[in-house]
């Protein structure tokens, strides 16, 4: 009995028993599997396409509005990927329907901008009476002018005339028939995809463009524009900052090249002075020792000459 309880607990709760009024309810945090990352991050693409042709479905996640709160006033978004995943899925839905756009696009371009007249049945049937009778009565005005009876070839000429009248008559009628219905045309939406009637009323213009699908792919690709912008301004400013990083260091690069140039000079100037320093000591060391030698060569040959002298 005890096992079965826990495992109903486990399942399904302490508070299983109790009325959902009664249940203690639990502190969401933005970060928790139940939470729409999606609705945190701006709104649901679930929630734009109800009872349209693009319906998501249901979104299965909860749509918290303190979680989004505290998610936008959350200062270290870098540490979840919430925003990027928000932006590959609006991107996933844009490319899809982009790929319907263009499949639409080829469906259009079938279209005969310069369509053969189609003649209708009933007319079809009396111009190929009136095709009969025209070629009966060339070969009667042939015969005719054979024989020499000009004037009543001419009747019958006149007769061939009215023919050719009346099947022009058919064939315009059909035509515009069908100019009537190339008036309706079809174009695509490049906002959402739906095919609209070239020329259509002001008011179906209006309402396909308030409608929800159209408003709804019209946000997704604000989204991205709006987020390809910002993205595009931090990678500015980041060359900026590096081209200013890279400029002081050559800068500074400069002036220690200066410095030690000058370093360099003043050791060679100690260098010259050392190195002459000991040459001058040496110099003066030999000055002094002919000197003294001189002084002793001297006294010696004084010393001689007294001795001489005695």
């Amino acid at each position: 009995m005890n096992a079965t309880r826990a495992l109903l607990d486990e399942l399904m709760g302490n508070d299983r028993d109790l009325h959902p009024s009664e249940k203690k309810k639990k502190d969401l945090r933005f970060y928790d599997p139940e939470i729409c990352k999606y609705y945190i991050c701006s709104f649901c693409p679930h929630d734009l396409f109800t009872n349209t042709k693009s319906d998501l479905g249901p979104c299965s996640q909860l749509h918290d509005d303190n979680c989004k709160k505290e998610w936008q006033n959350y200062d270290k978004k870098y540490r979840y990927n919430f925003e990027i995943d928000f932006i590959r899925y609006l991107e996933k839905l844009i490319n899809d329907l982009d790929r319907r756009i263009k499949r639409g696009y080829e469906r259009l371009d079938h279209q005969d901008d310069d369509p053969q007249i189609s003649v209708s049945s009933e007319n079809k049937e009396k111009i190929e009476n009136i095709n009969q009778r025209c070629s009966e009565i060339v070969k009667q005005i042939e015969e005719l002018g054979d024989e020499g009876r000009i004037d009543e070839a001419n009747a019958l000429m006149k007769k061939l005339d009215e023919l050719n009248q009346e099947k022009e008559t058919l064939l315009k009628s059909d035509v515009k028939a069908i100019s009537t219905t190339q008036e309706r045309r079809m174009k695509v939406c490049e906002t959402c995809g739906v095919f609209l009637v070239i020329g259509d009323t002001e008011k179906r213009t209006v309402s396909h463009i308030e409608g929800k699908q159209h408003q709804g792919y019209d946000l997704i690709r604000k989204t991205l524009d709006e987020y390809y912008k910002k993205e595009e301004e931090k990678r500015r400013k980041e060359r900026e900052r590096r081209a200013s990083r890279e400029s002081e260091r050559r800068s500074s690069r400069s002036g220690g090249d200066r410095r030690s140039s000058g370093d360099r000079d003043g050791e060679r100037d100690k260098d010259r002075r050392s190195s002459r320093d000991p040459e001058d000591r040496r110099d003066r060391r030999r000055r002094r020792s002919r000197s003294a030698s001189r002084e002793r060569e001297s006294k010696r040959h004084k010393s001689r000459s007294s001795e001489h002298n005695y």
